[in-house]
């Protein structure tokens, strides 16, 4: 069974391209693709490098084959929004990237910059780079390889000297048009001081540009020239290769580099490689899966002769285009159709020579030929074994124990290929060198932990055990030599100490660091911490470098330290921080630093602020800062700032709700329509009915569902609340077969386990899926919670769905309508006689 990379690549790519970019269609991700990345080896890498990691479609990373930026350029023309450029991995630049360093690409300067430091000058050891002189030694621009000669002059007058029939500056004109470096034409120039008759026959002893020269001079009205033919099969053609220092045709370059075929073990010229990069001769590579497709017509993978606006076209279904033979004169489909010599199959096939077959002497039209050149029948030359299994004539791959035949795809699925593992002994299908996938992973685990020492460092023991943990198959994936998880376990091997979570805060890339951390506190090889608020703290370090002045510096780092971060790790004894708590902060951290950077601007300290500063700061920006009020309150009750006064933050929220209809339409929805995920409908209405934002359901466990048969309840407060029809089937649902990316099916105590061991969803990615599907989910909660605090008491809303008091009553006053207060005062009032 090949891999989807292998299989789909191009409906694999539109995927992953679609989880970034919704508003792109699947139809013009892959009619981009194809037009873009035309070799299908290309797509099929571009699809396993995007399958490993995704996020190089946006992160900016220069790793990955080039097909990756040019995907994302032509992508960006065509309206993607999201997709950012690869990067160069030196200067940082978004330029094309056709150089590679260290396996990261970058751009043509920096590739420039790198030749001219590997290349000192032969003479005087500058690395002023200019090009290599006719022993191939690197020279500088002060001693030039041309050593004060003019190539095109020189070049020029050689030519005209000739007689062919050309003057001094048509010959430049024809020099120019086909190379205009100065290092090119002196390669020329050289060339023709070797070989005086390379423009008289003997061509292919030139450097490439000579056959494109020969044919402008012969353009410019040059005559008695000579186009080089290949020097080994005579034959004209273009002179693409090098073999034995001679410029040959493709052919014969093709021809003495045979190869072993890895199917059928015969002598021939490497046509294709197989997916692990085994060569392949041209039938064995015809037959290969990888370059099987489904065919458009018949719909069963074959290979694909051509491709048609319907898809692509199998030999069984392929159809010769209809000419007139010229050698029968009637108008049939034929070979060669497009050329002057059309010819129908049954006179192609009856001018084929009828010669005894080397094998079985049958006297015969030669199909084919044996390794050694003799003539072979089609039924000797071509013999197609029938699978016993599916009936296909493939090459034969294995027996079953009596006898019949399997080709490679069913002998996988038969129970005769399992074997017993070498190390455990265990009957499965192996992995590789008699190891099954469990002790493969182990094996190679230790390997890459134990790097260039012998044996594994101790300290490295418990990140060994707790990767075991994972899944064999997944963990083998991650350990390929350019994965980011080979990288980060190589560092970690040559590296000193055990493992914490300091070190791995010093590591890149961040999302694979992020996804060993998880494995590794799942595995209990490292501590469990509020990851959240751990990288709060690390971004807070980087925001305080902003600030300019040392004393505006310290006053915001203590203001942080005892109010927001203080608070924070109080709320976090109780529960982790959510990610909106995390981007709270940060919103009121920037617009402090924001002031303290404009207050430097103008020449003004923070002591020394007055309230016109404060008020013209404000008036020329957004209203969200005002959210320096608490900072300024904080410094001014110690002393630091005078009294400034700053608006209360706005809490309209009437401005951030859903029509009812609206809300009662995608709650409609959610319950009818079972072609969405059990994820997003369970999500959804969570939100919808009951309120809850995205950062508490994540945090919803298995613990707080209680299953009584009949009904199902959940504990979002301190009373549990009964779920309705169909969300109670859902609950049931996602508690039974509950699984993350990284963790085993029923695993775990999240109700919403996330794409990292033991990890739960993250609250941005299921308010991004929830989008996806139409919900806004900060309109629908508030939407929600105000229906809810419009009809429920304030207690009773607090106890059942988990809400502060204060959140509860606070939301009770802002609701449309007429209240409790409002009955309250009526009661007082004092009634007056008629």
């Amino acid at each position: 069974m090949l891999p989807r990379f292998a299989a789909e690549p191009e409906q694999l790519i539109a995927e992953t391209v679609r989880m970034v970019e919704p508003q792109l269609t699947a139809e013009v991700i892959e009619a981009v693709l194809v037009a873009t990345v035309k070799r299908r080896p290309e797509r099929r890498r571009l699809a396993e490098v995007l399958d490993a990691a995704p996020d190089l479609l946006t992160s900016g990373r220069p790793e990955g084959p080039r097909s990756i930026e040019r995907l994302i350029t032509a992508l960006l023309q065509h309206g993607a929004l999201r997709l950012r450029p690869p990067e160069c991995a030196r200067c940082g630049a978004q330029k094309p990237l056709r150089a590679l360093m260290n396996g990261l690409r970058i751009c043509s300067y920096c590739k420039g910059r790198q030749i001219q430091r590997a290349n000192p000058c032969v003479i005087c050891g500058s690395r002023n780079y200019q090009g290599r002189d006719r022993d191939g030694r690197p020279r500088c621009r002060r001693h030039p390889p041309d050593e004060g000669r003019d190539p095109l002059d020189e070049l020029s007058r050689n030519i005209a000297a000739l007689s062919i029939g050309l003057s001094h500056s048509a010959a430049a004109a024809a020099i120019r048009s086909v190379e205009r470096s100065r290092q090119g034409q002196l390669r020329l120039l050289w060339a023709w001081e070797d070989h005086p008759d390379l423009l008289t026959g003997g061509g292919a002893a030139g450097p490439p540009k000579t056959v494109p020269l020969i044919r402008a001079l012969l353009d410019h009205g040059a005559t008695g020239l000579i186009v080089p033919p290949c020097p080994f099969c005579r034959r004209a053609a273009e002179l693409d290769m090098v073999l034995d220092s001679l410029r040959c045709c493709r052919i014969c370059w093709r021809d003495a580099r045979p190869q072993s075929c890895a199917q059928c073990g015969k002598s021939r010229y490497v046509a294709g490689r197989t997916l692990d990069g085994r060569p392949l001769c041209q039938n064995c590579n015809r037959a290969d899966p990888l370059n099987l497709d489904l065919c458009s017509q018949c719909g069963t993978p074959g290979e694909v002769i051509t491709r048609t606006e319907a898809g692509a076209v199998c030999r069984r279904c392929y159809q010769l285009p209809t000419a007139t033979c010229v050698t029968c004169a009637r108008t049939l489909p034929c070979l060669y159709a497009d050329t002057d010599h059309p010819t129908c199959s049954t006179c192609a096939s009856n001018a084929r020579e009828h010669r005894p077959c080397s094998r079985c002497n049958t006297v015969r039209r030669m199909m084919y030929r044996s390794p050694e050149g003799e003539p072979l029948c089609k039924p000797c030359g071509a013999p197609k074994p029938t699978c016993s299994q599916c009936g296909q004539a493939r090459r034969c791959h294995g027996r079953t124990l009596e006898g019949e035949r399997l080709c490679k795809s069913c002998w996988r699925a038969h129970p005769v290929s399992q074997r017993a593992c070498t190390d455990c002994e265990s009957v499965v299908r192996l992995f590789h060198f008699g190891l099954c996938p469990p002790c493969a992973a182990r094996r190679r685990l230790a390997a890459v932990l134990s790097g260039t020492r012998v044996a594994m460092r101790p300290e490295l023991e418990p990140v060994f055990h707790a990767l075991l943990q994972t899944s064999p198959t997944t963990l083998l994936r991650s350990l390929l030599a350019d994965r980011p998880t080979h990288r980060l376990l190589t560092a970690l091997a040559a590296g000193h100490g055990p493992v914490t979570h300091a070190t791995l805060d010093r590591m890149t890339p961040v999302k694979a660091v992020q996804a060993l951390r998880a494995t590794l506190v799942a595995g209990g090889a490292l501590s469990e911490r509020d990851e959240h608020l751990a990288t709060l703290e690390q971004w807070l370090s980087r925001t305080y470098a902003r600030v300019p002045h040392a004393d505006d510096r310290r006053l915001l780092r203590s203001f942080i330290t005892w109010t927001q971060l203080r608070r924070l790790r109080r709320l976090s004894e109780r529960r982790p921080t959510t990610y909106g708590q995390i981007i709270a902060v940060r919103h009121e951290v920037r617009n402090i630093v924001r002031l303290l950077e404009w207050l430097h601007q103008q020449g003004v300290r923070l002591a020394e602020c007055t309230q016109d500063h404060l008020d013209a700061w404000l008036a020329d920006g957004p209203a969200a800062r005002c959210l320096v009020r608490v900072f300024l309150n904080w410094t001014s009750r110690r002393g630091y700032t005078r009294r400034l006064q700053t608006p209360l933050p706005s809490t309209d929220f009437s401005v951030n709700l859903l029509v009812p209809d609206q809300r009662w339409a995608m709650v409609r929805r959610l319950v009818g329509d079972e072609d969405l995920q059990a994820v997003d409908r369970a999500a959804g209405l969570l939100l919808l009915l009951f309120a809850q934002p995205t950062s508490r359901i994540t945090l919803l466990t298995t613990d707080q569902v209680a299953d009584h048969g009949d009904k199902v309840t959940l504990q979002l407060g301190r009373v549990p609340v009964e779920l309705p029809a169909p969300l109670g089937d859902l609950v049931r649902q996602l508690v039974r077969r509950r699984k993350g990316h990284a963790s085993p099916a029923g695993e775990g105590k999240w109700l919403f386990p996330g794409g990292q061991a033991g990890r739960p969803l993250a609250a941005s990615h299921l308010n991004h899926r929830l989008k996806v599907i139409g919900i806004r989910p900060r309109l629908g909660r508030n939407t929600a919670l105000m229906d809810i605090v419009s009809e429920v008491p304030s207690v009773v809303v607090s106890r059942l769905l988990g809400f502060h008091q204060n959140t509860a009553d606070t939301w009770q006053r802002e609701r449309p309508g007429f209240g409790p207060e409002y009955a309250a005062e009526v009661s007082r009032r004092r009634t007056t006689p008629d």
